[in-house]
């Protein structure tokens, strides 16, 4: 690996490792936190459409998984913002009544939510990322983007869908149907542009951070599936939306990117910067 990469890796890499029992205790209350938000009534149609939007981010998470362990704090960053995200959309829901019949789910939902703020906010606290690991950062993209294969550099799609998102989230949200719930529109428009967040900015850290192409072919092919599979549940929500269909780019991009990370691997190329010794 280029030596200027190495040296600027190290500047964005935590001191500390998380411990098994730290890391199993984040597993614990991150598997609770979306089992409370996924468990809905589905005969109500539009409860689809919420859980769609909130599988922008528990999606989007599976990528943490796999970073390198002296890399794997730049989650804890995400996990807060997301934290707050889902805090305000849950309580939005439950101030129009559309949260669900089951208040006691509801609160429980936040409980969780307050649980997942304070753990990430200690967590940054004590692995980072911190200032100086966020002072290195755009340096350490900007080699990375330079030294890149063409498989890495369209990681950086993210950036522009991302931006996207934040400039122009009611055009997104458009490619959805509301299923007839007007009263949904400026809660998930407003969710819709953090997703340029805790969705886009998010997987592209992920992508310049994952430095082991065959982890890096897992999380995109991950994230791919998840997203398709969403298809035959929600068609409806789609071909009926104000703009039909044209939600498929996203699915779309994300299959490229998988494509893409295979011909690489297949390819051996030697143009991608390597694994550092212990951040594989």
């Amino acid at each position: 690996m280029n030596q200027i990469i190495t040296d600027q890796i190290q500047r964005i890499s935590s001191d500390l490792n998380i411990s098994k029992h730290r890391y199993f205790f984040i597993l614990l209350v991150d598997a609770l936190v979306y089992l409370s938000l996924f468990y809905r009534d589905y005969d109500v149609a539009y409860q689809f459409l919420i859980a769609h939007y909130i599988s922008f981010v528990a999606i989007s998470d599976l990528g943490g998984f796999f970073l390198a362990p002296k890399l794997r704090h730049w989650f804890n960053l995400f996990r807060l913002f997301s934290s707050f995200s889902l805090l305000v959309l849950v309580a939005g829901l439950m101030a129009k009544g559309l949260d669900g019949e089951a208040l006691l789910l509801s609160i429980v939902r936040i409980v969780l939510l307050l649980v997942r703020i304070v753990d990430s906010a200690l967590l940054i606290k004590k692995y980072g990322p911190w200032l100086s690991h966020l002072k290195h950062f755009p340096a350490y993209a900007a080699s990375y983007f330079n030294l890149a294969n063409h498989s890495n550099r369209m990681g950086f799609g993210y950036i522009l869908l991302g931006t996207a998102l934040l400039l122009f989230p009611q055009i997104a949200y458009w490619t959805h149907y509301n299923m007839g719930e007007n009263r949904l529109d400026d809660i998930l428009t407003a969710f819709q542009a953090q997703a340029g967040i805790h969705f886009c900015i998010k997987l592209f850290f992920f992508e310049i951070l994952l430095l082991s192409p065959i982890k890096k072919l897992i999380t995109r092919s991950l994230i791919a599936i998840l997203f398709v599979a969403q298809w035959p549940f929600m068609l409806s929500m789609f071909y009926l939306a104000p703009i039909p269909v044209v939600h498929i780019v996203v699915e779309g991009f994300e299959i490229w990117l998988v494509i893409l990370a295979y011909k690489y691997i297949r390819q051996a190329s030697h143009a991608e910067p390597q694994p550092v010794n212990g951040l594989n």
